[in-house]
C-alpha cells in the first residue's frame, strides 16, 4: 500500500494505491503471464540442469576425472557455476515482478 499526492487543477489530493493479483483470464491467466510463467519454469529447469551437474561432477566416479583437470580448471567451473546461478536469481526475481504486474490489477482511493 503507497500513499502518493495527485494535483488536479491546482489542489492537491492525498491518494492511496494497492495492487493486488487478480486470478482471472484478464490478469494472471493471459497470455503475458503465462509467458512470464513459462520463462520462470525455463530458468527454474536450468538451475535444476546446473545442480545435477554438480552432483555428477562431485560424485566418486568422476573424483579420477577431477584430479586430472587440475584445480584451474577445476576453479573456473566453479566460478561459471556461481555465476549462472547469481544471474539466474536475478533473472526469476525480475521475472517475478514481471508476473505480478502482468497479473495484477491496481486499486486508487482517495485518503
Amino acid at each position: 500500500k503507497a500513499s502518493r499526492q495527485l494535483r488536479i487543477g491546482g489542489h492537491a489530493y492525498q491518494i492511496s494505491v494497492r495492487r493486488r493479483i487478480a486470478f482471472d483470464r484478464r490478469h494472471a491467466l493471459s497470455g503475458r503471464a503465462c509467458a512470464v510463467c513459462v520463462e520462470i519454469g525455463v530458468i527454474v529447469f536450468c538451475l535444476l540442469v546446473v545442480g545435477l551437474m554438480v552432483l555428477l561432477v562431485e560424485s566418486e566416479p568422476m573424483r579420477k576425472e577431477r584430479e586430472s583437470a587440475g584445480v584451474a580448471l577445476t576453479g573456473f567451473v566453479a566460478i561459471l557455476i556461481v555465476a549462472t546461478c547469481a544471474l539466474a536469481a536475478i533473472a526469476l526475481r525480475r521475472m517475478v515482478r514481471r508476473w505480478r504486474a502482468a497479473s495484477s490489477t491496481i486499486f486508487t482511493s482517495e485518503v
